[in-house]
């Protein structure tokens, strides 16, 4: 059978993704309330049965680990492996989609941090 696991094997894989993408589980659940439960993408509601994908920018970070600090948002598996995936795959002059582009210029886990960061000035 095995050693005891100290954890379930979904909290297991919630640590796992949490250690990859180098970010707390309080910074994901500040993200997910800043974000309203919606996909910072298409603003699909999260339906819950499946945690949202955590986004970073991979030209930031190689490997399979992030920094952390390229985390851009929580998005749908749809936008993840569907929309982002190849659009960041386009030269620049083809990337001509408003929603995709809005995203990528202002995510809204570096708008989470520049509140954060104001809230900790004050």
């Amino acid at each position: 059978m095995g050693a005891p696991r100290p954890y379930c094997k979904p909290c297991n894989a919630e640590r796992v993704r949490l250690d990859n993408c180098r970010v707390t589980k309080d910074f994901i659940d500040l993200l997910r309330g800043f974000q309203q439960d919606r996909c910072a993408v298409c603003g699909t509601a999260d339906s819950g049965r499946r945690d949202m994908e955590i986004d970073h920018d991979h030209a930031c970070c190689s490997g399979v680990r992030s920094c952390g600090e390229c985390a851009r948002g929580l998005i749908c598996n749809n936008c993840n492996f569907h929309a982002l995936g190849w659009y960041e795959a386009f030269p620049p002059a083809f990337r001509t989609f408003d929603l995709l582009n809005a995203y990528l210029t202002d995510p809204p886990a570096r708008r989470l941090r520049s509140e954060l960061a104001a809230s900790v000035r004050r």
